[in-house]
């Protein structure tokens, strides 16, 4: 990771102004993404305004907030980390102490959303940290206009991590295949599924000419199984994503 990795609470002004400033760049806003009001009255009434810095220079950041119907419960509203140390560890050392901010505080879960069809961030959210998709959320922040999300609905999968156990991870068994992708990288539905397991393969890179093929796909077969009960509980390393039978996991 290079320079030791340091992170703490923010609640001086000029940390809070930073943390708004970094995370309008980290993803390319016209406008805060975070404004720093917002981030003052979450900072003074409990919520999660953190930095990771290294050295002297913050590095990455995440803001969260309780949730009034479940004391027992964070939401985690944004987490960015600068373009020159991403992939070099600070995402995963934000998430740990995310964790343990929650758990020093008695609370037990965590949820966050999450675009689907961002493979890498599945991998991460599912696979590494054992978060599980419960919910698909279709346009669920309206049009944006960052560099991420500019011109395309803002489809989002609600993820719940249990924060007081590891999930139990065992290999998926058999599964029937409902979605794989086309020899031009766009959609392919395969099956319609029935009660048990079923797999539909996610592509690493979308099409920009596929990319509203993609939303309309997964509201088609992923949306309406997650808000059945299924659970969205395993990635492939080809991209296969696993949705079990209901459980109540959240």
């Amino acid at each position: 990771m290079g320079a030791a990795l340091h992170l703490r609470d923010l609640s001086d002004r000029p940390a809070l102004e930073e943390l708004s400033s970094l995370l309008r760049t980290v993803w390319g806003a016209a406008e805060p993404v975070v404004p720093l009001t917002m981030l003052r009255a979450l900072s003074d009434t409990g919520g999660l305004v953190l930095g990771a810095f290294a050295g002297s220079a913050m590095v990455g950041g995440a803001v969260g907030f309780r949730a009034a119907e479940d004391p027992a419960r964070l939401h985690s509203h944004v987490v960015g980390v600068r373009a020159d140390w991403q992939r070099r560890g600070v995402g995963s050392a934000i998430k740990g102490h995310q964790r343990t901010w929650c758990l020093d505080r008695g609370m037990t879960r965590m949820t966050w959303t999450f675009d689907p069809l961002v493979r890498r961030n599945a991998m991460f959210n599912i696979n590494r940290l054992g978060a599980v998709g419960c919910a698909y959320l279709a346009d669920y922040y309206g049009p944006m206009d960052d560099a991420y999300n500019a011109g395309a609905p803002t489809d989002r999968v609600l993820l719940s991590w249990e924060l007081d156990g590891l999930r139990r991870r065992s290999p998926p068994g058999p599964a029937e295949c409902i979605l794989d992708i086309g020899e031009q990288g766009q959609p392919h539905p395969v099956g319609r599924g029935a009660d048990g397991p079923v797999r539909l393969r996610l592509p690493a890179t979308v099409l920009r000419e596929h990319a509203i093929a993609w939303r309309v796909a997964l509201r088609e077969v992923m949306a309406p199984r997650l808000a059945e009960g299924y659970r969205w509980t395993a990635l492939s390393d080809d991209g296969w994503a696993v949705l079990e039978p209901p459980a109540p996991l959240c």
